[in-house]
């Protein structure tokens, strides 16, 4: 059984609803598409509607269940004739807050959750147009491609194919265990979720063609925990040659960030991983034996949960963990070293991430100065000069101000300038377009994927679509080229000497000093 929480920062789609902002549109009629894809493990037909063929819930790996369960993905089993595509395979199983609706549920859940979605312009294979793959965010907790923010016509109808997929998620996908470290041929542990991404990029690579995309020209973009994950396979070498460029969406970086800590050391992580199975129970050289045939929805059930944003991002314990082999050190270390994936790259934040995600802090001032002496140690006077807090409401404003600026900004410019010194192509931006202005959330986390991928049932005010249409533009001519200017958007390359970003507002400005 599914047990629902409550979580006041889930995806804001029940917001702006209620809001009035964006509107529901009618949905367009599907029909069945006739022409049949052959893929490696055979042949898929999906619908076509306005111009766009949609391939859903195609099997990218086999169902991680049972022996699989806590393993490496392995190719899902070949089928007979032909699969109808027609429909979102299950999302993987997560917590469903209790106040989510039905817009942004997840859809149906099963351990058998590992499928990817496919949406094509092309009107036969040899076109070979761009490839855009996303990887959903969600703490590494939530998430799925069938979710209505992420249907990929929009942006297909843009000239590119577009993919989004599952990943095992919670204790599913990022268990860290000694007893698996032990069983791994590379002693790695945790970090399964991560595994499916790189498995769907394989299949993506080796399939896409047949659906008229280009195999040389794959763009992985991802937004929040997706993000973080783009950042991770840029500082790995698993993925390398499986994609060509690469876009962040508020994609924290920090093992030890100021609030977010977005990834583990091996250590931390299996020694956490052993006492949460004690804690169910499970101990003992057969425990991983034994969990294995534990009914997934009880592992699931048993995941931490916060009702307060704070506390559940910054106390997060099913993450990324540098296992040495798909995070072989530190990812920062990578990156200021120079050693990553010389990609092009776009990379940026928004303006006020913390508005939503660093919610119910609860510290009074004491605290809030003990808290910044602790994260900061001999910065801590510089930080709290620059955000000084005198009541309880202070703490709230700039403890949001802080993870905005440290978790995301500073990180996003970090990458972006050591990018930049491996790839002239690395571009630097920061949406700070308001929807909402009356409830002060600012430009909140999230909020760019309604401009980004713009689902067909959802359509923004006429500033709002500006906004979307230039995004759009930007995020398929990268895929293209390489380059996300032209037409009238001006976007210069970052560099640490020129600092140039490009501010999504009402209108694209380039700025500097982000």
């Amino acid at each position: 059984m599914v047990r629902r929480y409550r979580y006041p920062v889930h995806i804001v789609l029940v917001v702006l609803l209620l809001a009035g902002v964006i509107l529901l549109a009618g949905c367009t009629g599907t029909a069945p598409d006739s022409g049949a894809v052959r893929t490696e493990s055979g042949l898929v037909s999906g619908t076509f509607s306005d111009g766009v063929r949609a391939y859903l819930g195609i099997p990218y790996a086999a169902p991680p269940t049972g022996d699989l369960r806590w393993r490496p993905p392995v190719p899902p089993p070949q089928w007979q004739g032909t699969r109808q595509a027609t429909a979102f395979g299950a999302a993987c199983p997560q917590l469903v807050p209790a106040d989510t609706s039905a817009e942004s549920l997840p859809g149906n859940m099963s351990e058998d959750c590992l499928y990817l979605n496919v949406w094509t312009p092309a009107r036969s294979g040899d076109e070979k147009l761009p490839v855009m793959v996303f990887i959903h965010g969600g703490s590494f907790l939530q998430g799925a491609g069938s979710m209505p923010l992420y249907n990929g016509t929009s942006l297909a109808k843009k000239g590119v194919v577009l993919v989004n997929l599952n990943y095992r998620l919670g204790p599913l996908g990022f268990l860290a265990h000694p007893a698996l470290a032990n069983e791994s041929p590379v002693h790695s542990s945790g970090n399964y979720g991560l595994e499916d991404q790189a498995a769907a990029l394989r299949w993506v690579k080796n399939n896409i063609a047949g659906f008229g995309g280009d195999p040389d020209r794959i763009t992985i973009f991802g937004e929040s925990a997706g993000g973080a994950s783009i950042l991770v396979h840029l500082a790995g070498n698993e993925t390398r040659g499986l994609y060509r460029q690469a876009i962040v969406e508020s994609g924290p970086l920090w093992t030890n960030g100021s609030e977010l800590n977005i990834i583990s050391t091996k250590a931390e992580a299996e020694q956490y991983g052993d006492a949460w199975a004690q804690g169910l129970g499970y101990a003992g050289p057969d425990a991983i034996a034994r969990m294995r045939g534990v009914d997934a929805w009880t592992l699931v059930n048993a995941t931490p949960w916060s009702a307060s944003a704070f506390r559940q991002v910054h106390t997060l314990r099913f993450k990324p963990v540098i296992d040495g082999w798909l995070i072989p050190e530190d990812p920062e270390k990578i990156f200021l070293e120079g050693r990553q994936n010389p990609v092009p790259l776009i990379i940026g934040t928004n303006s006020d991430e913390g508005s939503t995600l660093a919610t119910n802090v609860g510290l009074n001032v004491t605290g809030y100065e003990q808290y910044i002496r602790k994260h900061f140690g001999e910065y801590a006077p510089e930080v709290l000069q620059k955000y000084p807090a005198a009541t309880p409401a202070e703490v709230q404003q700039q403890m949001e101000r802080i993870m905005t600026d440290v978790d995301f900004s500073a990180a996003a410019a970090f990458v972006a300038g050591s990018q930049a010194k491996l790839n002239r192509n690395t571009y630097l931006y920061r949406f700070s377009y308001v929807l909402l202005p009356e409830s002060q959330l600012g430009a909140f986390h999230g909020e760019e994927i309604f401009f980004v991928f713009r689902p067909a049932a959802i359509v923004p005010d006429p500033a709002g679509a500006r906004v979307s249409d230039t995004m759009q533009d930007a995020w398929t001519r990268f895929a293209r080229s390489g380059d996300p200017a032209g037409g009238n958007l001006t976007w210069p390359q970052y560099t640490r000497e020129n600092g140039s970003y490009l501010d999504f507002g009402a209108e694209p400005v380039v700025k500097g000093g982000y």
